[in-house]
């Protein structure tokens, strides 16, 4: 153990359970944003400016969710839930991202439709 972990470990600090409980709490921010676009942005009327800012939002919180669930995948992180929790989370946001800021173009939409749904 280096001298500086050993400190931290003198003082008591719980590097694992810290870590736990951060990506639990990053888990909660996610699943808060996800609520409030459900309410704000899918099911409401934004403005222009405010699909700016969600957008921008879920630029940051999809970078930093990946991140997050890259450390809690590593084989050290002490609970695999967590890992699967932050996973999901990640396929949450580029949904989101993928339906209010890069929506599939109607002609192709309508091809689709035509392809599954043949007159």
């Amino acid at each position: 153990m280096s001298t500086a972990t050993m400190e931290f470990a003198a003082e008591g600090v719980d590097f694992q359970q810290f870590a736990r409980d951060k990506a639990m709490e990053w888990s909660h921010l996610c699943r808060r944003f996800l609520d409030a676009t459900r309410k704000e942005i899918l099911l409401g009327s934004p403005s222009a400016e405010k699909l700016r800012a969600h957008r921008a939002a879920t630029k940051w919180l999809l970078r930093m969710a990946r991140a997050i669930h890259m450390t809690a995948a590593d084989p050290d992180f002490p609970d695999r839930r967590i890992a699967d929790e932050l996973e999901g989370r990640v396929i949450q946001l580029e949904h989101i991202w993928s339906q209010i800021h890069d929506p599939m173009p109607e002609a192709e939409a309508d091809k689709l439709l035509k392809e599954v749904f043949p007159a």
